[in-house]
């Protein structure tokens, strides 16, 4: 099944290489998909906001998340996120370099739909983009709107 909506990932991470990694990755995999990047936990949940007062139509389908960053940390961004109206429905994935139970526990419970060991290599980024992609976008329901 296969849907005619926008494919709009918005990516919040304050490393400068994870944007360039993903890009890549995009272009690579060959999907359809819009990457939009903020590198401030503060200005991505302000301009969130706005657009759901102003421009909802510009609102992402999927957030890709970093748990560790400076400013709101990936905790604060979910518990944010999933108190806001509208917003709490978009899917937000944690993606971090730690491994342990205790993070993918406190990022579930806070509203996480799913945690993710960033991957290493570009392949390994290539196959992550391909079955978010296959599953988010092709598989799960999505709201006619267009709005997740």
């Amino acid at each position: 099944m296969s849907f005619s909506l926008k494919n709009k990932i918005l990516l919040i991470d304050d490393s400068s290489a994870e944007p360039i990694l993903l890009e890549n990755a995009i272009m690579q995999s060959g999907r359809n998909i819009i990457l939009e990047t903020f590198d401030n936990s503060f200005d991505a949940v302000d301009e969130l906001k706005r657009r759901l007062k102003e421009e909802k139509e510009s609102l992402p389908n999927l957030i890709l998340l970093d748990l560790n960053m400076h400013g709101y940390s990936g905790l604060d961004v979910l518990r944010i996120l999933k108190k806001e109206n509208d917003l709490r429905y978009i899917p937000i994935i944690v993606m971090t370099s730690s491994d342990l139970d205790s993070d993918m526990v406190d990022c579930l419970e806070a509203g996480a739909c799913s945690v993710l060991v960033k991957p290493t290599g570009n392949s390994r980024y290539v196959e992550v983009i391909q079955t978010i992609n296959d599953y988010w976008f092709n598989t799960v329901k999505r709201l006619d709107s267009g709005f997740y």
